[in-house]
């Protein structure tokens, strides 16, 4: 057993008349968006300590892969699912970086059944991005990632890539289907644009034209307009010209 884990074991194992007595310092450390009871507090703390290390050991590598390799490993060794999965069981809401990193983790290694998941938690809780990120919203960090793998097996003609991440993009849009786009609508136009790309390419050409004609009207600019007469010709053909009367 780790030292995390025999930590946390012994955290757990706190008799309840202890935790009624908790020391005025954690009893003053409980504010609006922590933990609501010290069990909670002090599993919080021994995850958030957990994944501190892991970020710092992710800086001593260069190479992706090595990084890839270390977080699928360490999401194993600090059973951090587990961790995640008992937060939502449990109805907290609090700002948790342990979700938040995890999250990020599970983007970065195309965990995308996960992703979608829990990405209506992290909506939903308005948890906040790292700050080490660009944007704050989840919704506009997921679509960058899956923009960029749908272009390459658009590129690379992968038709089982295609099919996967196809389904994906339907299920982040179903996510997102009440987003109000103002503000974000680059970022919303270019999700049903690639949406519109990958169902062309899949011969599922009335989801294609709606997908377009949504990332139109979401963004003018979305770069649709072509692919949008097209299926337009596709799907609805010029009606034969009727023969003049003699």
């Amino acid at each position: 057993m780790s030292l995390f884990k025999k930590s946390l074991a012994q955290a757990k194992a706190v008799p309840t008349s202890t935790e009624n007595k908790a020391p005025t310092a954690v009893a003053n450390a409980t504010q609006a968006n922590a933990p609501a009871t010290v069990n909670e507090q002090t599993e919080y703390q021994l995850y958030a300590a957990a994944i501190e290390s892991d970020l710092a050991q992710l800086k001593t590598f260069a190479d992706i892969s090595d990084k890839a390799t270390y977080k699928s490993e360490a999401l194993e060794r600090q059973d951090y699912l587990a961790y995640i999965n008992q937060y939502r069981l449990s109805g907290q809401n609090h700002h948790n970086k342990v979700l938040a990193w995890v999250f990020i983790w599970l983007v970065d290694l195309k965990r995308w059944d996960a992703v979608m998941d829990l990405l209506p938690l992290m909506i939903e809780q308005k948890q906040p991005l790292p700050t080490v990120f660009n944007t704050k919203h989840w919704a506009a960090f997921v679509i960058d990632q899956l923009y960029d793998d749908a272009n390459y097996y658009l590129a690379e003609s992968q038709q089982q890539g295609l099919y996967d991440i196809g389904f994906t993009l339907r299920r982040l849009i179903f996510v997102v289907k009440n987003q109000d786009w103002a503000g974000l609508e680059v970022v919303g136009g270019k999700l049903y644009a690639i949406a519109a790309k990958v169902n062309k390419a899949q011969l599922n050409l009335g989801s294609a034209l709606y997908f377009a004609e949504m990332a139109q009207s979401i963004n003018d600019k979305a770069g649709v307009k072509t692919l949008l007469k097209e299926l337009q010709k596709m799907i609805k053909p010029a009606e034969p010209e009727q023969q003049t009367a003699n």
